[in-house]
């Protein structure tokens, strides 16, 4: 693509996630490998390298410069992921039982043999609502983060981890859980994350006991993001 299609493109494109709220500051150069990338209202992409082929964020989700999303497929409402996060690390990246652990020789030989190119196959991370993983933190591939759920600076997951749980080390390991097993059942019965930002800042989210007793007794507005859906190959930009 020549400068100047590409100039109208990032043009088209930041027009179109403007309409949306939506931020993503690698613009149409960061999409590629065909990717079909859809966010919801609010998503806020800043450096971040996106590395899979399909990928869905929710709304008001904000992922910091320096992230890496490779094999991960859906990433949920009201996240926040720090920078330097590595999420859907291919565990098979470097065959250990090969000859060479090199990428370049692995890629020579499965371009020759299906049975090598068989090995390289990773299933998708896929990320709940609310979830809050720190700084350089990195997450392996097939991996489920539940709702809620904090993983600490650093750490390295390589397994699932539990609706509010608070994970942290190398491997991760559960500390402890933000809420007893019962707020715990009632928050993800309540699905909190299906209601406008606004009308949750009108309850007590400091309190969750009142605010779970505000989502069953009184009506609030729910959320109905808007969407942005892009293609790469070949592009094209649908609103949703």
């Amino acid at each position: 693509m020549n400068v100047l299609k590409r100039a109208l493109l990032d043009r088209k494109l930041k027009k179109a996630l403007a309409a949306r709220k939506c931020r993503l500051d690698c613009g149409s150069r960061g999409l590629r490998n065909g990717i079909e990338l859809t966010l919801e209202e609010g998503v806020k992409l800043h450096d971040v390298k996106l590395f899979g082929q399909r990928l869905s964020i929710g709304a008001h989700t904000d992922i910091m410069s320096g992230a890496e999303l490779h094999e991960v497929s859906e990433i949920g409402r009201y996240c926040s992921i720090a920078a330097g996060t590595v999420i859907g690390h291919s565990r098979q990246s470097h065959p250990l039982g090969w000859l060479s652990t090199h990428s370049k020789l692995f890629a020579l030989r499965a371009a020759r043999t299906p049975e090598a190119a068989g090995y390289y196959v990773s299933a998708p991370t896929t990320l709940g609502h609310d979830v809050w993983i720190g700084r350089d933190a990195m997450i392996m591939d097939g991996i489920s983060i539940g709702t809620g759920a904090v993983v600490g600076a650093q750490s390295l997951v390589n397994k699932d981890v539990p609706p509010y749980a608070i994970v942290a080390g190398t491997p991760a390991r559960v500390i402890r859980y933000r809420f007893d097993p019962d707020t715990i059942a009632r928050l993800l019965a309540s699905q909190w994350w299906q209601v406008a930002p606004e009308a949750l800042a009108e309850l007590p989210m400091e309190q969750p006991e009142a605010l779970l007793q505000a989502l069953t007794t009184a009506p609030l507005e729910p959320l109905q993001p808007r969407r942005i859906k892009l293609h790469s190959a070949p592009w094209r930009i649908e609103a949703v």
